[in-house]
């Protein structure tokens, strides 16, 4: 039988401890670690889309503006850091808090249980109903009537909507594009019949568009936008979660929608 001496201990946790700093080398961050980083680097990074208006666009001068960019920057400043933009499309706003390339997303991002399995989700701050849009001179009069194979359907791919637009037409041919911009421009080039986005961004377009676009009768959804963020940070979750809470009940949520959307938005709480 083998004996076990101090000498031996001692080279085994030597060992132990040589192979827990090699780990510490490789280990992606630990719970607690976002909080730590975003404040030490006086940094906060954001993924958003480049053209989601009224939520996120690219304008001329080339700085980002919208909504969401506004909801961003108020929590940078609420943490005392500045905002640092991550441009990306409608997929890799999770993929970006996936690979740790951003430590938010806010950018028309709403909360799944599909989404909820890789990554995490503040409460919402915005809820918007989906609707669907068509050209003015379309036979479409309901979404009911969309659920027809001789129709064509534009949606962003990867988007919370796409498996509940899914379910919601499966007879339509649905076409997937990567931004709200392809979408419509696959609907005013005639490429697609209809359009399902977010009855704000419908809104927008449709005023932008006099006399050439309307929304049929009827939602297929109910989303609720909130800020992601990676999982497995407990505090950072927390710290955000803090935020949202504050920046709802203070107003200044209800401020900066008017601001962006020229009307009210609608209440946050569900009746069920």
């Amino acid at each position: 039988m083998a004996l076990i001496t101090t000498r031996s201990i001692r080279a085994a946790l030597a060992a132990a401890a040589s192979l827990l700093g090699a780990a510490a080398l490789t280990a992606p961050a630990q719970a607690g670690d976002i909080l730590q980083q975003v404040v030490s680097s006086g940094t906060l990074r954001v993924a958003v889309m480049g053209s989601l208006p009224p939520y996120t666009n690219l304008a001329p001068s080339g700085d980002l503006e919208g909504y969401d960019i506004d909801v961003a920057k108020r929590l940078a400043a609420a943490l005392g850091v500045k905002p640092q933009f991550v441009i990306v499309d409608s997929a890799g706003r999770v993929a970006a808090l996936q690979t740790h390339k951003a430590d938010i997303t806010a950018s028309g991002f709403a909360r799944n249980v599909t989404r909820s399995l890789t990554i995490a989700f503040s409460d919402p701050y915005l809820i918007v109903p989906g609707r669907v849009v068509v050209k003015v001179d379309s036979p479409l009069k309901t979404i009911e009537e969309v659920n027809d194979p001789k129709y064509r359907l534009s949606l962003n791919r990867g988007g919370n909507s796409e498996p509940i637009i899914a379910a919601k037409f499966p007879k339509t041919v649905r076409n997937l594009y990567n931004t709200n911009a392809d979408c419509l421009n696959a609907l005013l080039s005639g490429q697609v019949d209809a359009m399902a986005e977010d009855a704000f961004y419908d809104a927008q377009e449709i005023a932008k568009h006099p006399g050439q676009l309307r929304m049929l009768d009827g939602e297929y959804s109910r989303q609720e936008n909130s800020i992601g963020m990676p999982a497995g940070d407990a505090d950072w979750v927390r710290v955000v979660d803090l935020f949202v809470e504050q920046f709802n009940a203070s107003g200044d949520n209800k401020v900066l929608f008017k601001k962006w959307f020229g009307f009210d938005p609608p209440q946050i709480q569900a009746n069920f």
